[in-house]
């Protein structure tokens, strides 16, 4: 967590449906509101942007993450041009990246004993 401007900002990740679960959605919230939702794009590394309105003001959110690991994706959050954080945020359920491979064995496993 990070404060800007007297507010709490906080970045997380999880796992969305999107493509039996193998896209993440990386939020970026500030106090409770969430300001940019990248929304689970099937990219290893890329960019969102995101305008929002604070305190009678227009400001821009820009987020850049990097290739994930199995729990973990490494960003970069600017707002208004000025770094804010860099750091690797956690995906909340990671453990669902399993399920299209437990489906898949499974799938086998049954073809090979009917």
């Amino acid at each position: 967590m990070t404060i800007w401007q007297d507010s709490v900002v906080r970045v997380q990740a999880r796992l969305i449906p999107r493509y039996l679960w193998t896209t993440a959605s990386i939020d970026v919230f500030l106090d409770d509101e969430c300001i940019l939702r990248t929304g689970g794009q099937m990219k290893i590394t890329g960019t969102c942007s995101a305008e929002f309105v604070r305190k009678g003001g227009a400001h821009r959110a820009d987020l850049a993450w990097g290739r994930a690991a199995v729990r973990s994706f490494p960003y970069r959050l600017h707002i208004d041009r000025v770094p804010i954080s860099q750091s690797r945020v956690e995906i909340q359920n990671w453990p669902l990246v399993l399920l299209p491979w437990i489906l898949c064995l499974g799938l086998i496993w049954f073809l090979l004993h009917v």
